[in-house]
């Protein structure tokens, strides 16, 4: 007992020394409040055991091991706690407190035969409160495998003890808005109002009225939305459009005068127009559980909403800005025992895209019921003009306070797949497009030259193996001879077969994938949002694969930004350029962070000669007479290149391709390379070129001129029903 009284005295002197020395000591929201450090005599050996005990319990601390730290209690700490709340009040602790990571020091142990007391501190590197510091005391026994430690929560932060606890209260930063390339506004918070109609609820006499002012407001026309009431139940509410308030009030009296019209107000992440480029802006949704300790220990507040996809989901950090809030200490009675730490938010930033709206809107209208994508971007800078996936989507539905469950489960349950972004996550075959990297590849092969000739007829006996025909055994006309650029105007089959055989002959078996992922095929581009490297196979591995790669079969899988990033490539002299989306990030006060440069990744492997040679082709492609798009594009009065392409698909009906240029040479207005891919469509010279003639059309007139009226339009904008006519199956060429 006189050593245990000698023990206590001791002990409290030092308490007491410390505790003066400390006074000054760094803490949370006021006066330091913390334990104090000692050098405590002791037991020598004990303590030294303590302390390495203690370090593995704070090292298992700082790397979040729970279980382990568990595993280091006393037995009666374990019996007063199972090992989840002890996980959560852990968790839930990094979480309140925005804990990234934590540091820790032993100060002191001071250590009897079965009693130990150890001082530590803890740094706690915070995403809000930036570097917070606290020193406290732990208590270890003596149980017969060792010192373990008595737990309670004062070791997470002293001022936890005696039932304290931790509260959070946060302040949301405003979320950035994102512009068009020009200002427009493509996404912001606003109030804002959804419009739609209960299909038993309206009139039959009112019904043409009310959809002709439904049209007026939204992208459907006035038949399209009677379709669309007759196919709906009754008692089912239809989504029509969402705006935000200021465009809505010159049309609410008329609107508010029809029966079966619903219209609620709601203030959320606004998508105007019904959502504009939807696949590159992307949607907002509430945290998914898996993430949801990561977005807390940032301040987020578990019912917030995070970018999901496209360049919401992209950027963020930037578009959220800084979460601010407050972390009091309170009692268990919930009265405030003190301000811990607080931090301002800081409001998100701003995207200002490359996108052109006009041009946007209008070639997403464009497209009808067809499964497509459409790129369009600037040939010199790898600015993306317009970016369209078809079918597409209302970003606003992914806010089931606006729309009706109903709509958002359509997107998940519908074949078409409308949230599946085709321009550049879609993998295709890329068909005779790919016959402009087979030409480049025949020419820095050194087996041919521009002017070599071939007799192109309708079917060729390949590889000594098998018969494969061209595009014209359908319409009863050979190519005859032609020269290599010739070939490529006329697509001839049989002239890149040729090439294909010729190179696998000539052990470069590997020629046309090298040349394939020199033009950046197989590779992701480096655009902001999601996309898919799709496929090109390292060596044909014989003769006839390498022919039926030649012609842009076979293994070859490529996406239509891929296709635009090279033709941009091919009219600016060569340069990649990596495609991109977003132009700048500014701060409310229009500071900017963030300007956009063109990013070169590489240039074409061709000579200029070999260029000059493709220019030529992909001309007269457009040009002469017996060019597969010249009945298409004939009359444009912008000059342009292309290359027409009819991709083979497992499913028959082929994919229609149409990839070009623009040639104006305009400085105030930059040329761009338009790609169009329209699934299982039929030939690419029927269906594709007519949609890149109206996309050059609409951005050389600023989107005033539509460019002439689809395969699938009875006139500009106004689709008719009827699907578009396949092309003959056994097609491989335009």
């Amino acid at each position: 007992m006189k050593v245990r009284a000698r023990f206590l005295l001791i002990f409290a002197c030092l308490v007491l020394v410390a505790t003066t020395l400390m006074a000054g000591c760094l803490g949370m929201g006021g006066d330091w409040t913390g334990q104090p450090i000692w050098s405590g005599k002791g037991d020598v050996t004990s303590a030294a055991t303590v302390q390495l005990v203690l370090e593995g319990f704070l090292t298992d601390w700082a790397v979040e091991d729970y279980p382990a730290m568990y595993a280091r209690l006393t037995r009666l700490s374990r019996d007063a706690i199972t090992l989840e709340e002890f996980t959560r009040i852990y968790e839930n602790f990094a979480q309140t407190l925005t804990l990234e990571s934590i540091q820790t020091q032993v100060l002191s142990t001071l250590a009897e035969a079965n009693h130990a007391e150890a001082a530590y501190r803890v740094a706690y590197y915070t995403r809000l409160f930036g570097i917070l510091s606290r020193d406290t005391v732990a208590t270890l026994t003596r149980e017969p495998d060792g010192w373990r430690i008595q737990w309670e929560t004062g070791m997470l932060l002293p001022d936890l003890r005696g039932g304290n606890r931790l509260d959070f209260v946060s302040q949301l930063p405003s979320r950035g808005r994102i512009f068009d390339r020009s200002g427009a506004p493509l996404a912001a918070y606003e109030n804002a109002l959804a419009i739609g109609v209960v299909p038993g609820e309206i009139l039959p006499e009112q019904a043409p009225d009310l959809f002709a002012a439904l049209a007026e407001i939204s992208i459907y026309s006035s038949d399209s939305l009677g379709r669309l009431v007759e196919s709906t139940p009754d008692d089912w509410y239809l989504p029509v459009v969402s705006l935000s308030q200021a465009a809505a009030v010159p049309y609410l009296e008329h609107l508010q005068s029809f029966y079966g019209v619903r219209i609620s107000e709601f203030r959320s992440r606004f998508y105007l127009d019904g959502g504009v480029a939807p696949h590159a802006l992307g949607y907002m949704l509430y945290i998914p559980e898996e993430l949801l300790d990561d977005y807390l220990r940032r301040g987020y507040r578990q019912d917030e909403r995070i970018g999901a996809y496209g360049l919401e989901a992209a950027f963020e950090a930037e578009l959220a800005g800084v979460h601010g809030g407050s972390v009091y200490v309170k009692s268990t009675s919930g009265q405030i025992v003190s301000l811990l730490a607080t931090s301002e938010p800081s409001p998100g930033l701003s995207i200002t895209t490359t996108l052109d709206k006009t041009l946007q809107t209008h070639l997403q209208t464009s497209l009808g019921n067809l499964r497509a994508a459409v790129v369009v971007i600037e040939v010199d800078s790898g600015r993306v003009l317009a970016l369209v996936s078809n079918p597409h989507f209302n970003p606003n539905a992914f806010d089931l306070t606006e729309i009706d469950r109903s709509m958002l489960e359509s997107y998940f349950s519908d074949p078409a797949q409308p949230l599946f972004n085709r321009a550049t996550q879609g993998q295709y075959p890329l068909g005779s497009i790919f016959k402009v990297i087979s030409m480049s590849a025949a020419l820095e092969s050194g087996l041919y030259r521009p002017d070599s000739r071939f007799f192109c007829g309708q079917s060729m006996w390949v590889c000594n193996s098998v018969t494969l025909y061209d595009w014209t055994i359908n319409y009863g006309l050979a190519s005859g001879d032609l020269s290599l650029v010739e070939g490529l105007m006329r697509s001839c089959n049989p002239w890149f077969y040729r090439i294909g055989e010729s190179l696998y002959n000539n052990d470069q078996d590997g020629f046309l994938s090298e040349m394939a992922y020199s033009f950046g095929l197989g590779a992701l581009t480096g655009i902001e949002i999601a996309e898919a490297p799709g496929n090109i196979p390292p060596v044909a591995g014989s003769c006839l694969n390498s022919a039926q790669i030649s012609i842009g079969q076979g293994e070859v899988l490529v996406t239509p930004l891929q296709v635009a990033a090279f033709f941009a490539a091919l009219a600016n002299g060569g340069t990649l350029y990596r495609p991109a989306l977003v132009e700048s990030l500014s701060t409310v006060t229009g500071e900017k962070t963030y300007t956009f440069t063109p990013d070169l990744q590489g240039e074409l492997p061709i000579s200029e000669k070999t260029l000059a040679a493709l220019a030529e082709g992909l001309r007269m492609v457009v040009e002469e007479q017996r060019g597969t798009a010249y009945g298409t594009l004939q009359g444009l009065e912008i000059p342009v290149s292309g290359k027409t392409g009819t991709a083979e698909t497992p499913s028959g009906t082929s994919h229609a391709w149409f990839a070009g240029y623009t040639r104006v040479n305009d400085p105030d207005r930059p040329d761009i390379a338009v790609v169009v891919l329209l699934e299982n469509a039929g030939e690419g010279s029927v269906m594709a070129a007519p949609v890149f003639r109206r996309a050059v059309t609409l951005y050389f007139s600023d989107g005033e001129d539509p460019g002439g009226i689809m395969p699938w339009e009875s006139e500009p904008y106004v689709l008719y029903q009827p699907e578009p006519e396949p092309a003959d199956e056994s097609t491989t060429g335009e």
